[in-house]
């Protein structure tokens, strides 16, 4: 994709996600979250369906374009899951190895009509696949899931694709949310928004709706959470971004012994600083995502570039948040002022799908072994 192209899409992008703190505030807490208007919207703009290729009703323009919109959308707060449903969901099912379930199900992702969401992760919320507390037996001659997935991030979504261990290995299900014997349970998050626990028992799991089989689910997986990563990446990005910018303009304007408080050098410096993480987190997104975006790139050296990435962008939103709350002094610790919904975007966002930590440690241990 050209220099050009990316540069109409992030312009396009930026026009179109706006700060509209007033409909952050209103749906914090509310089910599902979001608002399936503002998701038909951005259906018809082409974005849900960047991902996906052209005969299911996509854009197919890759991970760099999925990248720039998931920055937009985090420097305006969206609720709406784009990392988690139409980077993250939608690769799951696009890299499975049921073409008749994605000639079905891609096409309804890609214009809006379809919600999905993931679910692999066990109580404890690791990084491992391994992890996966689902499992696939069978009950009356026919195949069952049973066990329970936590952190599920659309909670509201129309159906799920679920990571379930069978005797063959890892498996990938598509489990619509009416399904009999699933139960799902939000648990709130610190933005307001929520993730869900799900419970399976004995949900049916029949061969056409088996996204992927064990002899491609775990690259399917790992693709998918590699790219929904660099995604919210992307997220913490835009946000920290944001969050620098309102400091500066505070720094600006806030008068105290009859000068501005950006004319003091203490300050100057710690904004200097929050600046030098901003753009090192920057590069190292970009870096990661021309990385994973080469198609010689092995999945090991992707997932270390998502984890790299994660790490430095995680960390950098976290500092950033904190330091502009300091610098703002009272007004920055109240919920009327919107610094604070973008460090409880921080907190959430820098948590899901690995914190900093968790990130540096598989990074490690990723090179160690190449």
């Amino acid at each position: 994709m050209s220099d050009d192209t990316l540069r109409m899409l992030r312009e396009s992008a930026a026009d179109f996600a706006r700060l509209d703190a007033a409909r952050v505030r209103r749906l914090r807490g509310t089910a599902p979250g979001f608002e399936r208007e503002v998701w038909r919207q951005l259906a018809d703009m082409g974005w849900l369906g960047v991902l996906i290729p052209e005969e299911h009703g996509g854009l197919g323009l890759g991970l760099h374009a999925a990248v720039i919109i998931a920055e937009q959308f985090g420097r305006a707060l969206y609720p709406e899951p784009y990392s988690a449903s139409a980077v993250a969901a939608t690769l799951a099912l696009l890299h499975g190895d049921n073409t008749e379930l994605q000639r079905r199900l891609l096409p309804q992702l890609a214009s809006g009509e379809l919600v999905a969401g993931l679910a692999w992760q066990d109580e404890r919320g690791g990084l491992e696949l391994e992890q996966c507390a689902v499992t696939v037996g069978e009950q009356g001659g026919r195949p069952v899931l049973a066990g329970s997935s936590r952190f599920a991030s659309v909670p509201g979504a129309d159906g799920f694709i679920v990571a379930a261990r069978s005797a063959q290995g890892l498996e990938l299900h598509w489990v619509e949310r009416t399904a009999a014997g699933l139960a799902c349970e939000p648990e709130a998050r610190a933005d307001g928004s929520a993730s869900a626990r799900l419970h399976f028992a004995a949900v049916a799991a029949p061969a056409a709706a088996r996204v992927a089989s064990a002899a491609s689910a775990r690259a399917a997986l790992q693709l998918a959470l590699d790219h929904a990563t660099l995604a919210a990446s992307a997220e913490l990005l835009g946000l920290m971004d944001c969050a620098l910018a309102m400091t500066l303009d505070y720094l600006r304007t806030r008068v105290q012994f009859g000068k501005p408080i950006g004319s003091f050098q203490a300050l100057q410096h710690r904004a200097v600083d929050m600046y030098i993480q901003k753009e090192l987190s920057r590069a190292t997104l970009a870096a990661a995502v021309a990385l994973a975006d080469d198609p010689g790139c092995t999945p090991a050296l992707r997932t270390a570039a998502a984890s790299s990435a994660k790490s430095r962008t995680s960390q950098a939103a976290l500092a950033i948040c904190k330091e502009a709350l300091q610098m703002h002094g009272a007004i920055g610790y109240t919920d009327e002022y919107d610094l604070g919904l973008y460090f409880n975007r921080a907190l959430v966002l820098s948590a899901w799908l690995g914190n900093a930590s968790a990130h540096r440690s598989r990074y490690a241990t990723l090179v160690q072994g190449t």
